[in-house]
């Protein structure tokens, strides 16, 4: 026979206990100390099942445990919104560049890809290569995308030149950026988001010829 007890949790004896024992019938008394004898079928429920424990042998009912919370699938706009993003930030990563068709006696020798960001556009111009030309220089280097770099030396009068065109440039490729990331948040389904092209619209890269006969 099996008895259980709130200490011991189950207690396999001979005999019935003793009056030297509490023992009891209710859960009352369990939580008080007491021993209580496993009937028959709550003997075989502990049986089937070890894990079980007193208080759910006793009352011979595991309880079932909570089913999980469903986990919400991501919302589809969303995913589609955080991916036309994507494209667009790609396309617009690809959008700086500009090109330096290098040509002598009137052939080209050379086609290299630049690109310039902000920063330094704005440094070059208004700081930089005035700078030098007030030192006495009359060329400077820009360097190529490549790797390694390449370095071209260009006229700085010709640099000044083609950085306000290279700035009309990068002011269309961040208008398109904007205007795609714009009606991407605008968009309300997912057929909507789908239909912005980022490649549309985009200006012509811009290609500068730097005449090694004339020197500009």
């Amino acid at each position: 026979m099996i008895y259980i007890q709130k200490e011991i949790g189950f207690w396999n004896v001979e005999e019935v206990l003793p009056i030297s024992y509490k023992t009891g019938t209710t859960i009352k008394e369990y939580e008080q100390g007491a021993y209580l004898l496993l009937s028959a079928d709550q003997v075989a429920f502990h049986e089937a099942h070890p894990d079980a424990s007193p208080i759910e042998c006793w009352n011979m009912e595991i309880p079932s445990s909570p089913e999980p919370e469903p986990v919400p699938e991501p919302d589809a706009l969303a995913i589609a919104r955080q991916e036309k993003l994507q494209e667009i930030a790609d396309q617009d990563e690809f959008s700086n560049k500009f090109f330096v068709s290098v040509t002598q006696g009137g052939v080209e020798v050379a086609n290299q890809e630049l690109w310039i960001d902000k920063d330094l556009r704005n440094s070059l111009y208004s700081i930089t290569l005035p700078a030098l030309q007030s030192d006495g220089e009359t060329k400077t280097k820009l360097w190529t995308t490549g790797t390694p770099p390449q370095s071209i030396e260009v006229p700085i009068s010709w640099a000044m030149e083609k950085l306000p065109l290279l700035e009309i440039y990068a002011k269309r490729t961040y208008d398109r950026r904007a205007s795609n990331e714009a009606a991407t948040y605008a968009a309300t389904t997912v057929e909507e988001i789908h239909a912005i092209d980022v490649k549309a619209d985009y200006p012509h890269f811009l290609t500068f010829e730097l005449n090694l006969d004339l020197g500009v």
